[in-house]
């Protein structure tokens, strides 16, 4: 059995008595993001901006597939083969193309 003289009561705080300060300081606020990535570009950029095969084909609303396929046949915009294996476009040749592409009748 417990004695009462063993039980303790919580004490009151002191009307004086200031608020604990939080054991650490409040964070600044994060500053914002400078180097966000650019969105892909809705027109070409400049002509000597260089384009990956993949911004050029999100750029012409195709697949990789197709520019693949495009630069196998002849048919695609103008590239530029830097190695075996890189190749990029210029934003002005994917304009000419674009540009190049207009139809206004289906006769030939």
């Amino acid at each position: 059995m417990l004695r009462k003289s063993t039980l303790r009561r919580p004490t009151s705080p002191k009307i004086n008595q200031q608020p604990a300060a939080p054991a650490h300081p409040p964070r600044p606020p994060e500053p914002a993001e400078t180097s966000a990535p650019a969105p892909a570009p809705s027109t070409p950029a400049g002509g000597g901006a260089l384009l990956t095969p993949a911004d050029a084909a999100k750029l012409l609303s195709v697949t990789d597939r197709v520019l693949e396929r495009w630069r196998s046949t002849g048919d695609g915009p103008a590239y530029i083969q830097l190695s075996r294996k890189t190749i990029r476009y210029r934003g002005h040749d994917l304009a000419a193309f674009i540009a190049g592409s207009v139809r206004t009748s289906t006769a030939a």
